[in-house]
């Protein structure tokens, strides 16, 4: 470990705040050009079927489960109920998604997809997974996984310094 005496911190820093600005910039590039790519994945289907990202991702989860609710989903995504309520309204207005109550808490509602709902979420799957498709076939499938145990490795490492920090964050002014 490199131990500097306090007449060679001013340069260590000055030094590290060159590196961390580099670090950042290109993280924020990675971050632009890895959204759109991924954007660009599901963003045709989606637009043809009127679909946020968002409401995808709840027609899926209702998919792949017999009872869901909305605080099922929000505590899944780990956001607040009222975003994913706003997500569900729109579903509801569209007749993609209704609500059956729980007979024994009338209060809790599940959701279910409406037969239309089962389509779009079929069709909008299908398409996105024919276009991934294209990406494995020429990245190979080993490549994309590693990639993405990497990515989840990196959310999980920076979401626990999330939890460790005293809950104090820096006020851009």
């Amino acid at each position: 470990m490199l131990y500097l005496d306090k007449s060679q911190w001013g340069d260590c820093n000055i030094m590290k705040n060159v590196d961390l600005s580099k670090l950042l910039n290109s993280y924020f590039e990675a971050y632009q050009d890895a959204t759109k790519n991924m954007a660009d994945l599901v963003a045709w289907p989606l637009s043809q079927n009127k679909l946020s990202f968002e409401q995808f991702l709840i027609l899926r989860r209702i998919t792949d489960s017999d009872q869901v609710t909305l605080n099922d989903i929000a505590v899944q995504r780990q956001v607040t109920r009222s975003a994913i309520s706003r997500q569900v309204k729109a579903l509801l207005t569209q007749h993609y998604v209704f609500q059956v109550p729980d007979p024994q808490d009338r209060r809790r509602l599940y959701l279910h997809l409406t037969e239309r709902g089962q389509q779009v979420e079929n069709i909008v799957n299908q398409a996105i997974t024919k276009h991934f498709d294209t990406w494995v076939n020429q990245l190979g499938a080993e490549q994309i996984d590693q990639v993405l145990k990497m990515m989840e490795g990196f959310c999980q490492q920076v979401a626990q310094l999330g939890k460790n920090q005293d809950q104090q964050r820096p006020i851009a002014h």
